[in-house]
């Protein structure tokens, strides 16, 4: 998702959205967070009464995920302009980020019904209403909604593409664009890809569209061809992607921060593929495919997807962080106490979740529970989730809230928790696998979804038994409870875990990467014949390459 605030130029403003203006285009704009609402604060003094400035307060509360003041400054920029729907749209993400989530797809459905609601409206809808609705075609539907208004026209009225080089066999050329090669869960499942991929097979691009880090600066090292794009408008770095002659482009960023769907939209490369970064579909028709494996999203879920599904053996490859120390003794052996910890987003934590938590806790009363939030700071954290707790009628006397830790400090976790909970409909994904390989067990509803059931997947699948399965609300309160009378099963499955993760697929890095060489050369093919005849890697590859040549 994009949260932006249009501007004007700033000589046909007065001097105060002059000020605005560029608070916004500059500190904003360049990350400087916390200097932009000092500044905005000190205009406040005199200027309370503007509703440009409360929206542009709200919007950087959202970009540092302080929920409760963005609320307070998005209702006051709506109370001195209640037709503003900026301010609706990030208010509607705002409510959606504490669990208001009914409230906040109502929001965004009225903004969305105003004549000239735009692109990232439209798009944001289709996000709060994908992980708020449990029915996938109802994300379908929605995410379609933003497709036919705005990706769609752009397909229609692209230049027409030429592919030069039609030679089956070739080195593939491979452009990944994505603003999250940076500390964030997307460069863990790929920097393992770029290490392994075969410079004989393909020859790959980066197109990065985000703020660089130390993660950054180590992924570079790995890719001969890496362009910054943040500068560059969609239709320059779609025109930059076919002078490179991309073959097969690949998203991974979904409708999250930082996309450039418009570029793919305006059919950038002859194959286009998304992966990884967003686990819904995106309902556009110039994305051809969605890579998976049958764990995430069995044939049967086809229809849930605007794209066609590319079936890898398994999904995502994960390199663990650097640090990440393994305690193999459960912490309440120390304690006295079972410890119980919540590691994903706050977004994934809706109420129901924190009323089942509550149910343990009432059931066994020495646990205590730690869930750690997206906040930066602990003031923060608690503003957003210390009222929830407390309606959830939890006892709030066993219950830390922690804000945002660094990754070296999040990984020591295993020291302090004995069990993690996962969430619900939206489980966890990296923070799963994290989780696993500090040796906590995990204990997850399951569900239908991909993005329901992913935890599900891989404790039943290759990570199996690391954790408990549960098919209802009940089930996962029993398996948490029979878990924290079983101190010899912690013990056993905290030495069990690391060693499995790292003798699973997600850790065969030559074999992920080689199998994903395989689909996009299987989709080089398909583009080639033009149809979709291949789409698994299952396939023999060499029969296939056969076909090509006989018939050429």
């Amino acid at each position: 998702m994009s949260e932006t605030i249009s501007s004007v130029a700033p000589k046909a403003l007065a001097p105060v959205e002059q000020e605005l203006h560029r608070i916004n285009t500059s500190l904003v704009a360049g990350g400087q967070f916390l200097e932009a609402l000092r500044q905005l604060m000190l205009l406040a003094v005199e200027h309370a009464g503007n509703a440009q400035l409360w929206l542009l307060v709200g919007l950087v509360y959202t970009r540092i995920a302080h929920w409760k003041p963005a609320i307070g400054a998005l209702e006051t920029a709506l109370q001195l302009n209640p037709k503003d729907n900026q301010a609706k749209q990030l208010l509607s993400l705002a409510l959606f980020s504490v669990g208001q989530k009914e409230q906040a797809c109502q929001l965004i459905d009225q903004v969305c019904k105003q004549k000239g609601a735009n692109s990232a409206q439209w798009m944001l809808r289709a996000y709060l209403h994908a992980h708020t609705n449990r029915d996938p075609m109802h994300a379908l539907q929605v995410a379609r909604d933003w497709g036919k208004r705005f990706a769609d026209p752009l397909t229609r009225k692209a230049k027409p593409l030429k592919v030069q080089d039609r030679n089956p066999r070739k080195k593939l050329k491979i452009g990944y664009v994505t603003a999250d090669f940076r500390q964030h869960s997307v460069a863990f499942f790929m920097q393992p890809v770029l290490t392994h991929h075969n410079p004989d097979n393909v020859e790959v691009h980066v197109y990065s569209n985000g703020y660089a880090d130390e993660t950054t600066t180590q992924m570079r090292t790995l890719v001969p061809y890496w362009l910054d794009v943040m500068g560059m408008s969609d239709e320059a770095l779609c025109e930059k992607i076919r002078q490179d002659g991309i073959d097969v482009l690949v998203d991974l960023s979904g409708f999250t921060q930082g996309h450039r769907l418009g570029v793919f939209a305006r059919r950038a490369a002859p194959v286009q593929v998304t992966w990884l970064g967003y686990m819904h579909t995106l309902g556009m028709k110039a994305m051809d495919y969605r890579l998976v494996d049958a764990g995430i999203a069995p044939p049967s879920h086809a229809p849930h997807y605007s794209e066609t599904l590319f079936y890898l053996k398994s999904m995502a490859s994960y390199a663990p962080p650097a640090y990440a120390p393994l305690s193999k003794e459960p912490p309440m052996l120390r304690n006295g106490y079972p410890t119980l910890v919540s590691l994903n987003s706050s977004a994934k934590i809706t109420d129901e979740m924190l009323r089942i938590w509550a149910h343990i806790l009432h059931a066994r009363d020495d646990a205590r529970l730690i869930i750690m939030v997206k906040e930066d700071s602990a003031e923060s954290a608690l503003a957003h989730m210390q009222p929830r707790v407390e309606a959830a009628g939890m006892p709030v006397d066993r219950v830390s809230v922690v804000h945002q830790q660094p990754l070296c400090n999040f990984m020591e976790m295993g020291h302090i928790a004995d069990i993690a909970l996962d969430t619900s409909p939206i489980s966890g994904g990296t923070t799963t696998l994290h989780t696993l390989w500090m040796g906590i067990p995990i204990v997850t509803l399951d569900g239908q979804r991909g993005v329901s059931a992913s935890t599900a997947r891989m404790l039943r699948g290759i990570l199996a038994p690391c954790g408990e399965v549960a098919a209802s609300e009940q089930d996962y309160i029993d398996a948490v409870l029979e878990l924290m009378n079983s101190v010899q099963r912690l013990q056993q499955l905290r030495h069990e875990s690391r060693d499995r993760l790292s003798k699973s697929a997600l850790m065969d890095y030559p074999a992920r990467t080689a199998e994903l060489e395989k689909a996009y050369r299987f989709m080089w093919l398909n583009h080639l014949r033009g149809d979709r005849k291949n789409l698994t890697v299952n396939a023999d590859i060499g029969h296939a390459l056969a076909e090509m040549d006989f018939s050429a």
